[in-house]
């Protein structure tokens, strides 16, 4: 069983949490999956793509010499392509080691989030972009719930930053006809979310949106 899967929603509704409960029941069962955090490979190394220690000194002095407009788009241009390579990477590993891969957020999850927090408009342009381009999920799991609960549960957002969360991401695989089912955790512990994101993994719904 292969394919490429993301658990997506607002920042507090327990993305991360369904994301290893996944892991861990898939691995108890005897089929387990390629889980990983779709930013874990800037964490990693947290340089810069352009002006990096490792750079001669003649290109950071070239690099001082482009104009400011020149070396935001470089640096948000190449922040994507890295971006694209470690995805793209851990989906292929994923795959010839015969498990599925399964991403903690996406790139749709960076749109969103970034035109919510007011964000240049250079990076956003070309994380719009990447949206195009990237490959698409076979599906992607978007958890959602009362604003009022998630901003409970974490504040990091306001009430109506989270609706809006909620609302532009739907919006957002709509217009991309991305492949979507949208699971409500009301009422739901994260147990029974992960089980049913396993069920849809095994197996996928004709009807999906």
């Amino acid at each position: 069983m292969t394919g490429f899967y993301v658990i997506s929603g607002s920042h507090g509704v327990g993305k991360s949490t369904v994301a290893d409960l996944v892991a861990q029941l898939m691995e108890r069962s005897g089929s387990p999956a390629a889980m990983f955090h779709h930013r874990a490979e800037k964490a990693a190394t947290g340089e810069s793509p352009t002006t990096g220690s490792g750079r001669p000194d003649w290109q950071r002095r070239v690099w001082h010499l482009l104009p400011a407009v020149c070396r935001a788009w470089c640096v948000a241009i190449a922040d994507e392509l890295r971006y694209a390579r470690g995805v793209n990477r851990k989906i292929k590993d994923a795959a010839h080691s015969g498990k599925p891969a399964i991403s903690d957020r996406y790139v749709y999850d960076r749109l969103v989030d970034l035109r919510l927090h007011g964000r240049s408009n250079k990076q956003v342009q070309a994380v719009a972009l990447a949206c195009r381009l990237m490959r698409k999920p076979d599906m992607t799991f978007l958890l959602t719930d009362a604003p009022e609960r998630i901003h409970a549960r974490k504040d990091e957002l306001t009430i109506d930053q989270i609706a809006a969360y909620q609302s532009d991401l739907a919006a957002l695989f709509i217009r991309l006809r991305v492949p979507f089912t949208e699971i409500p955790v009301s009422g739901r512990d994260a147990d029974a979310v992960a089980r049913m994101v396993i069920e849809a993994i095994r197996n996928p719904a004709d009807d999906a949106t």
